[in-house]
Formats: C-alpha cells, sequence, structure tokens
C-alpha cells in the first residue's frame, strides 16, 4: 500500500476549467499519483485510532468519510474517501488502498459526511487570519459567520496507585479544545469565548439586538448552540 502527497495541480484542478466543477478522477487520478511529487512508502493505511482503548480521536471521523474538497481557484472533486487529520491539520484522501496527503496550501474548503448523513462538517480557510489551517463552519450569514477551530491533543494514560489510593487514568484520550471566531462583514475575525462578556463586547455596535436576544434566551445554556442561534438572529 502506497502513501502519496496530493498536490492538487497534479491532477490537472489548476488546469481543468473553472466551469468543471466536479473533477471525475477515474483518468486524472492516474495522472495525479504519477505526477506526485513526494511519495512515501507506508505498510498500512492511516490508522483513525490509536489503539483500541484509546478515548476519542486524532481524525475528524472514526472512519473514512464521504466529501468533496475545493481549491483556491474554485474547482473541486469528490471522488474518494476523506478525513481530516485535527493534529496536524491535514486532509487525506482514499482511493482504492492508496492514501493521499492534500496540499493544504491549494485548499479552499472541504466538505464531508458520514455514511447516514447525521455527521456534516464544513471546514474552509478564514483570510484574515492569514493561516493553513482549516476552520469549522457553525454558522454561516450575509453579516456574520461563526466558525471554530480545533486543538486535539494525546493525554497519555497516568494512572498510578498505591494499593491503597488511585489516580489518574488508564486509558490513553485524544482530548479536543475549541476556539470560536465570528468574521464580520468587512471579513474582519473576531475570537469570542462562550461567556456574555465576551460575546457582547465584539457585538458593540449590536447592543440592542444582542441584549434582546440574552433577556428573551435568559434561562438557556451559553453554549456553542446559544452562539450560533445569536448569529442567525443577527443575519436576518
Amino acid at each position: 500500500m502506497r502513501k502519496y502527497l496530493l498536490t492538487i495541480a497534479s491532477i490537472g484542478l489548476l488546469y481543468c476549467s473553472a466551469q468543471n466543477q466536479t473533477i471525475s478522477m477515474q483518468s486524472d487520478f492516474q495522472l495525479f499519483a504519477q505526477g506526485a511529487s513526494t511519495g512515501l512508502n507506508s505498510s498500512s493505511l492511516v490508522s483513525f485510532t490509536r489503539k483500541e482503548e484509546t478515548v476519542g480521536c486524532q481524525f475528524l471521523f472514526k472512519n473514512w468519510a464521504k466529501g468533496m474538497v475545493t481549491n483556491k481557484q474554485g474547482v473541486s472533486f469528490s471522488n474518494g474517501l476523506f478525513n481530516y487529520d485535527k493534529i496536524n491539520k491535514n486532509l487525506y484522501i482514499l482511493k482504492g488502498d492508496t492514501t493521499f496527503l492534500v496540499d493544504k496550501y491549494q485548499i479552499q474548503s472541504v466538505m464531508l459526511h458520514d455514511d447516514a448523513n447525521t455527521d456534516n462538517y464544513v471546514l474552509e480557510k478564514i483570510p484574515s487570519l492569514k493561516t493553513d489551517d482549516l476552520y469549522i463552519v457553525i454558522s454561516k450569514g450575509a453579516k456574520y459567520s461563526l466558525m471554530k477551530s480545533v486543538e486535539t491533543k494525546l493525554v497519555l494514560a497516568d494512572f498510578h496507585t498505591n494499593g491503597l489510593i488511585s489516580s489518574g487514568n488508564k486509558y490513553d484520550e485524544f482530548k479536543d479544545e475549541y476556539k470560536y471566531f465570528v468574521v464580520f462583514p468587512d471579513s474582519a475575525s473576531h475570537d469570542v469565548s462562550l461567556k456574555k462578556k465576551s460575546i457582547k463586547s465584539i457585538f458593540d455596535t449590536e447592543k440592542e439586538k444582542v441584549d434582546s436576544f440574552f433577556k428573551e434566551h435568559s434561562g438557556d445554556e451559553l453554549n456553542e448552540n446559544f452562539l450560533s442561534r445569536l448569529i442567525t438572529s443577527l443575519n436576518q
């Protein structure tokens, strides 16, 4: 089995016409594989879990997912299976028994979903942050968009006991931490926490609407869903 670095240009994405928004990878895939600038021998495909007892996952999905990737020129392809590495911020494509690593510098957006279409993700870059990382889209509208980054760290098992007192965990765990960003109409991004003071401070020009929303939903938990609904309300 093999793993290749996928440079989107090498599969013809950059010299396909912009009107051809969906790439059939049946023929282009051979060109893609032959033209890959870096090839790595791999004894196995990407492993989504470190070991059976590990809690959480390094990848966005525990199995390969369906999806579509779009490059900076607006050309897309979807013929393959996908997964996103939350630690290394890499997108992988599976074709047959070969895993390909997508060139992150060429990606504009990614859409991923499982077979049941219950877990759906849209990931995009935030130009104002000047990074090639992808951010998960939570809510998007004409004025404001809510997006989040995910930082995943592996916390190794740290179980200790002296026979009387025990502490720590017997298992390794992938832990996710999220940071939220609101993208304004001028494309500027503002980081925000799930706290009333933080939310109100970035929406000082929408004070009346924000105060009204907080009053109407005073009994609601201030979580990601709350912030998403506020964004939707401000976009109306």
